[in-house]
């Protein structure tokens, strides 16, 4: 019984682990294009589902309606996202992106899938010691990562240049 805890302690400090590495890692790639990782996941919901609305949106990601307008109003500010009144019902927004938004959109898809071609590379017949001794190096190796990667800071632009549009 004290193994089984130990091997479970031991999985669920490796997932925890993993799990920041991994958001850690996506967050570095959608940071260079000045967006979270929520943040592309809406871009690419938008792509995907042409005139989707907030209330849309806010379902197909599985967030609720007031957290996805918060990370929408930044892309609308930012210009990666455009909204357009229905014609007969003013009150219904659709979005689209915008070609700023689709060029990031579809740069951000080409980063993660490069990202991915290096988990293709893994064996299918790993045993499980294979798995754990990957995993570990795998977080010594992020560990040493995220401890050296530069940090990206959002520039902050005054309301009255955003206003302007001098970037």
């Amino acid at each position: 019984m004290q193994n089984e805890d130990r091997v479970f302690e031991a999985f669920l400090r490796q997932y925890r682990e993993i799990f920041r590495v991994l958001i850690n890692a996506a967050e570095q790639i959608t940071s260079q294009y000045s967006v979270s990782f929520e943040q592309y996941l809406l871009l690419k919901q938008i792509h995907e589902q042409r005139n989707i609305t907030l209330s849309e949106l806010a379902d197909s990601t599985r967030t609720t309606r007031s957290a996805a307008a918060r990370k929408l109003r930044a892309l609308l500010l930012d210009g990666f996202v455009e909204q357009e009144a229905k014609l007969d019902d003013r009150r219904v927004k659709y979005l689209r992106l915008t070609t700023k938004g689709t060029n990031v959109e579809r740069d951000i898809r080409q980063a993660f899938l490069q990202s991915a071609e290096a988990w293709e590379e893994i064996p299918s017949s790993l045993t499980s010691e294979d798995i754990n001794a990957f995993f570990t190096q795998y977080q010594a190796n992020i560990a040493t990562w995220d401890r050296t990667r530069p940090k990206f800071h959002r520039p902050v632009i005054s309301a009255k240049k955003r206003a302007l549009g001098d970037d």
